[in-house]
């Protein structure tokens, strides 16, 4: 039996063993349009349910399940009915078509074990205190279907896991283990947002060579505290690098995706002074490969990044935020950058009671001097009712990773309905 199935196995044997007390269903409905002005074409015009069922049982355990349903009828995003290489099976979802797929996106339980807490299924677990740059949030991979546009919460793709909790003297020690070998999801040649091109014109093969689910798991401890003041955590993880080192076969016309292991160490603080608060977050990996610039050879190299956040409160209503990141490799050679930075600013603004959000969110890159800007506005109509919409701009580098994407700057447009 498949280890990735073992949580969906206890809840089933929660569900037998104890009688429910109570129910809960919502769900949300988004309307969603995007359209690229300078190519000229819609990006996304979309309409994805995701309902939400929580289930409690006299035991004191609560089981909680998220799907989504999603059909696009431009199918630019994510075209046809992808093969899903970079997911394990029992993590995939399901595409009865070109315009809809269909997905579990959460299924977990939650009990107490005398102070413990547990947490079992495939659920998200996030670690850090960065804000869309990752150091340690790295248990969950991603998916690049909109590239780093959505919120992370939304781009983080769920895993078949187990958390557990409980605390220790004055720390809380938290321990996972992550049997699911999805990685992280880069979107097909053909996708609006495709971060690589196929160099063989859809006459060569695709070899993606991830870890195989319950034999290569993913296993880290952190440990957190709350010491005069700062919120500390000391983090150490040991996992398969999400992110793929990228090789070119000519001769076998193949395009292959490896993937390695790691060590991550690190750590976070953060602590309040009045309106404005400081966060710092460091992580150190023992290996991360990169391709050469043919993609026939690689380097490896030890890596250390590390961000430092400040945020400014300004009378509650606004909200200033900046972030400075940082990346050293300390066997770089061969064109490989020794260090990379990248900026970030934030600046949010609520109005009008907390109904009228405007906010602006801006990624600068210092090597490639490129940049991503998003500018958005959200007014909640009614407790039900939601509408949003802004723009995403790329400018910069057409090499690098924000440039290569000028043509797919967009406006969008959204609705939501929750019950």
């Amino acid at each position: 039996m498949r280890i990735a199935r073992w949580p969906g196995l206890a809840g089933v044997a929660v569900i037998w063993l104890n009688p429910a007390t109570a129910a809960e269903w919502s769900s949300t409905l988004t309307l969603a349009s995007a359209y690229s002005y300078p190519s000229g074409d819609w990006q996304e015009n979309s309409a994805t349910w995701q309902p939400q069922w929580v289930q409690r049982f006299d035991s004191g355990a609560k089981l909680t399940a998220e799907g989504l349903v999603r059909v696009d009828i431009e199918d630019r995003l994510d075209p046809g009915q992808p093969s899903q290489p970079f997911r394990a099976r029992d993590s995939r979802a399901y595409f009865p078509n070109d315009l809809t797929d269909l997905e579990l996106r959460e299924l977990y339980l939650d009990h107490y074990l005398g102070q413990a807490f547990v947490r079992v299924g495939r659920q998200q677990i996030v670690w850090g205190q960065a804000d869309g740059l990752r150091v340690l949030d790295v248990i969950n991979p991603l998916t690049y279907r909109e590239f780093i546009l959505p919120d992370m919460e939304d781009r983080r793709i769920p895993l078949w896991s187990a958390l557990v909790e409980a605390p220790v003297a004055d720390w809380t020690l938290q321990l996972v283990w992550v049997p699911d070998g999805t990685v992280t999801e880069s979107m097909l040649p053909g996708a609006t947002f495709a971060l690589f091109d196929d160099p063989f014109q859809g006459q060569g093969q695709l070899q993606v060579e991830r870890p195989r689910s319950g034999h290569q798991s993913d296993a880290g401890v952190r440990a957190s505290a709350f010491v005069d003041g700062w919120d500390i955590t000391v983090n150490y993880l040991f996992h398969n690098v999400d992110d793929p080192l990228v090789q070119i076969d000519p001769e076998t016309r193949t395009t292959a995706f490896h993937y390695n292991r790691s060590h991550l160490f690190g750590a976070t603080i953060a602590r309040a002074f009045g309106s404005i608060t400081l966060r710092g977050e460091v992580g150190s990996e023992s290996r991360k490969r990169y391709a050469l610039a043919d993609y026939q050879g690689w380097q490896s190299t030890r890596e250390t990044s590390y961000v430092l956040g400040l945020d400014y409160s300004v009378s509650g209503d606004l909200l200033i935020s900046s972030q400075l990141f940082q990346t050293w490799r300390h066997q770089a050679e061969a064109g490989l950058d020794r260090h990379r930075e990248q900026w970030t600013l934030l600046i949010r603004n609520e109005q009008m009671n907390d109904t009228l959000t405007l906010e602006l969110l801006a990624i600068y890159d210092v090597q490639e001097r490129e940049a991503l800007t998003q500018l958005s506005a959200g007014y909640r109509l009614t407790s039900r009712w939601e509408v949003s919409g802004g723009v995403d701009i790329f400018s910069g580098n057409r090499t690098g990773t924000f440039g290569r994407f000028q043509d797919d700057s967009r406006v969008h447009l959204d609705a939501t309905l929750s019950w």
